[in-house]
């Protein structure tokens, strides 16, 4: 029998949800690797936290609908 079941082996702790403002673009860093956290009511989400187009921090955006915007362009 194949088990279905995938297990996580390194859990990395980005942070705590009663820190987590809703809607409010949060920065994290793991491995060197800039991430935006954004609640969103009763669900998160963990995104590449740099803009494609000129690599500024989305953590420094915002949410407009369900959009993460770039705050230096405002590209979503």
């Amino acid at each position: 029998m194949t088990s279905t079941k995938t297990e996580v082996q390194n859990k990395v702790k980005i942070a705590n949800w009663s820190e987590l403002e809703d809607r409010d673009p949060t920065y994290a860093l793991v491995a060197d690797v800039d991430l935006v956290v954004v609640r969103y009511d009763d669900k998160v989400s963990v995104l590449y936290g740099r803009c494609q187009h000129r690599g500024a921090l989305m953590a420094d955006g915002s949410i407009i609908g369900h959009n993460i915007v770039c705050g230096v362009h405002n590209w979503d």
